[in-house]
Formats: C-alpha cells, sequence, structure tokens
C-alpha cells in the first residue's frame, strides 16, 4: 500500500518585505491580484475570478476561470514556476461548465515530512521475517507453545525443523509483499516523487490467534505531491500488478507440490474453519495445471496443500484489499486518476459503507478495520496539482483490466467451514 501524506501542512515561503499582502485580505483592486491576472492571462483566456476553495490545499485560493490557451500538461511547468517565485502554489482543476480553473493558493502547499533512518526499516524487516517464519511453523503443525518452549531451550534440531518449515509460508509471503511495495516505491522515483522504504508490520502470534499470517503487510509514504493523474496512476498500479506477478508462481508450485501443511484439527474446529475462498483470479490460474473436478476442490486444497500456494492465496487477498477504491489505498489512487474527484470521491464512501455492512452482517470481520484505516488516512483523496491533464488512452485502457481485474478478486468471506456451509 501506498499512501500520500495529508496536504493540510503548508510551510508560508518567506519573501523580503516588498511582498504583497495576503491575496486573501487584500480587497480584489489591490495591485497584487492585477499582477497574478497578468501572469495567468498569458496562459488562459480569463472569464471570471473568484475566492474559492482548493480541495488539494483546504484552503481558499484565488481562482480564475476561462480557458487555458495550450493544453494543461504545457500550461503547468511554465506556470507553476511562475506562482512559485510568487511565494505560492498553483492547481488547475475543471470546474462546473467544463471551464478551466487555475487556483493560486498563498504559501508553499506540501506534504508532512516522513523522517526515518534505513535501520528503522531494516529492523521492522527482520522482526516481520521471525513473525512471519513462526506462522508459517504453525501451518505445518506446530502450535504456539512448542515454538516458545523450543526458542527457550535452544532446541536446534526442532527450531531447524520450525524453519524449514516456516520458510515455505513466510519467504513467498514476504517476498509478494515485498515486490508490491517495491513496484510503488519505483514507480515514484522514476516520476522524481519523494517516497519512503517500506514499513513492514509485525503481528506476533498470540494465544488468542493460533493462527495468524505474521504481518499485517507492509506500506510506503508519498512524501511528496502528484503533479498530475498520471503520476498517481502509475505509483497506485505498480504496486498491485508486481505483486501479483509474483503470486501467480508461488500459487501454481504450491498446488502442484506435496501436501505439507498439517494444522492441527483442535484449531479448525476452534475457529470452524477449514475452506478459504478462492477468487476467479486464482481459479483461472489454478486451471493451468489442475483439472475441473480439482479446480472444483480448490477451496480445500489450497488450505490443505503446501505452504505456498496458502502464502500467495494470502498475498492475493491482500492485493484485492489494497485495491478497494479507498482514499488512500492503492485503488483510491487508481479510482481518482481514472475517474477524477466528482466520481472517486462518492466512490469511496459508498465502498466504506458496503465494508461496514459486510463486517456488520457477520461476513468477515475484518470488513470493519478497512473502512476505519481509510478515514484516518483520508477517505477522500488529495487531487494531484494537475488534476486536468488525461490519463492518455494506454493507461485508460490499462486501466479498464484493471478493473476487470479487480472484480476477479473479490472474495466476500476469505474463510469458512465446511461444516457450516
Amino acid at each position: 500500500m501506498s499512501i500520500s501524506e495529508s496536504l493540510d501542512t503548508t510551510h508560508p515561503i518567506d519573501i523580503p518585505e516588498q511582498r504583497p499582502p495576503s491575496l486573501l485580505e487584500a480587497p480584489p483592486e489591490e495591485s497584487h491580484k492585477e499582477r497574478f491576472r497578468q501572469i495567468v492571462q498569458a496562459y488562459m483566456t480569463i472569464e471570471e475570478d473568484d475566492l474559492a476553495i482548493a480541495p488539494a490545499a483546504k484552503r481558499t485560493a484565488l481562482v480564475f476561470r476561462g480557458k487555458l490557451l495550450q493544453s494543461a500538461a504545457e500550461t503547468y511547468p511554465s506556470l507553476s514556476e511562475k506562482i512559485e517565485a510568487e511565494g505560492c502554489t498553483l492547481f488547475l482543476q475543471r470546474g462546473p461548465e467544463k471551464k478551466d480553473e487555475v487556483l493560486i493558493v498563498e504559501g508553499q502547499v506540501v506534504q508532512r515530512a516522513v523522517k526515518t533512518r534505513w535501520w528503522f526499516h531494516l529492523g521492522l524487516l527482520i522482526v516481520t521475517i521471525f513473525t512471519t517464519l513462526a506462522a508459517g511453523a504453525t501451518f505445518v503443525g506446530y502450535d504456539l507453545d512448542s515454538i516458545r518452549a523450543a526458542v527457550a531451550e535452544q532446541n536446534t534440531v526442532t527450531l531447524r525443523e520450525m524453519y524449514n518449515g516456516g520458510r515455505q509460508f513466510a519467504f513467498p509471503l514476504l517476498l509478494i509483499l515485498g515486490v508490491h511495495e517495491m513496484g510503488h516505491y519505483v514507480a515514484a522515483r522514476l516520476h522524481k516523487v519523494k517516497v519512503t522504504l517500506p514499513f513492514f508490520i509485525p503481528l506476533p502470534l498470540s494465544s488468542l490467534m493460533p493462527l495468524s499470517l505474521g504481518t499485517m503487510g507492509a506500506v510506503i509514504f508519498i512524501t511528496s505531491p502528484f503533479k498530475n493523474r498520471k503520476m498517481l496512476f502509475d505509483i497506485g498500479l505498480a504496486g498491485p500488478l508486481a505483486g501479483l506477478l509474483i503470486a501467480i508462481p508461488f500459487f501454481i508450485t504450491g498446488l502442484k507440490s506435496q501436501p505439507t501443511i498439517g494444522i492441527p484439527l483442535e484449531w479448525l474446529q476452534q475457529l470452524r474453519v477449514d475452506r478459504v475462498s478462492v477468487p476467479l483470479f486464482l481459479e483461472w490460474v489454478a486451471r493451468s495445471v489442475y483439472t475441473e473436478q480439482q479446480v472444483a476442490r480448490i477451496d480445500s486444497t489450497v488450505f490443505f496443500r503446501h505452504p505456498q500456494a496458502l502464502a500467495a492465496w494470502f498475498g492475493t487477498l491482500l492485493t484485492f484489499l489494497n485495491l478497494l477504491p479507498l482514499g488512500q489505498f492503492d485503488g483510491g489512487h487508481v479510482a481518482y486518476a481514472l475517474f477524477g474527484r466528482r466520481v472517486a470521491w462518492p466512490l469511496a464512501f459508498s465502498i466504506a459503507a458496503i465494508c461496514l455492512l459486510l463486517g456488520l452482517m457477520g461476513f468477515w470481520a475484518a470488513w470493519l478495520i478497512w473502512p476505519l484505516f481509510a478515514v484516518l488516512t483520508g477517505l477522500r483523496h488529495p487531487p494531484p496539482h494537475d488534476d486536468i491533464t488525461p490519463l492518455g488512452l494506454p493507461r485508460m485502457i490499462l486501466g479498464g483490466i484493471t478493473v476487470v481485474l479487480f472484480f476477479s478478486l473479490i472474495v466476500i468471506t476469505p474463510f469458512y467451514s465446511s461444516i457450516t456451509r
């Protein structure tokens, strides 16, 4: 998941005393407003001006409406440079009646810096490796007490067996998550967008949760604004696609391997789980190595066959959840890039409501978590600075494929029991 930090923080640029008074405090006839008009009219046929709230900055902005003389992609770099020289920030958007709008916000609108050291990221990764190895060991039959005992007694033979069993789950899962985040990272660097290294989130085993992934996933933070929708689309989509490309071979290898999963029966009875819901996407993948009869039983096969297949299934589930069109989720980035704020914002609220409803109806308790996380990180996706420039045909086609992919990944109830089905 890639999270773009909030745009609420603003840092006014210090300019010598001859700087004009605030463009929000001075009356319209003041010369500074005319200076902005003179700058903007070189790029736009101005029909009207006004004061309005800039959605990206959540602050009052001086707005010029009309028709850009050139495309937004050609206008933004040059006009932005001149506006920034005046100590302000430029936003371009499409307003009512399809008029182009130039929004000028006083001060430099930036995102909060996330400052960490490389060793902090490495430390989280190391801890997550251990917690996912422990989680993987549980899938081959070791419970939490036996893991604790082996560690306390320094029983190298048992620990080696646990490691050999656990790595079949841990390393595929971490590789899927890691490649997912590095997809975001590489795309961001290619677009010259500032980004943090991945934060892996460990999830230790507990007696209350005998079966666990050992991790809550990973996240990176985008620490500079998105300039346009193309950046938003590329960075948002690169992670899920990269992760899925890694998950596919692990899923196939796991299905073709000999069964090694040995989850204790009493755990399954306690959790009332012995099946996983396999999305259409993985069913299509399974058909490359399985017969139709085998595919019909794949919900049980994935759960009981080999840790690599189970890790790939979990990786695919996390990819689906990341693709939910909610605020700062990967799907939120893609949805905004494809449809703009007039569709993406209502869609995010609708999806959040659906998730809450699914959770309250008992389909899966975790459905209650994702809307909360989306609200905490920002349910309404902040617009890029140039919100006019279209994606272009290749990205629109890829976006359409992504929508189809999203629907093929949908899983409403990930875990269930054949006893209660």
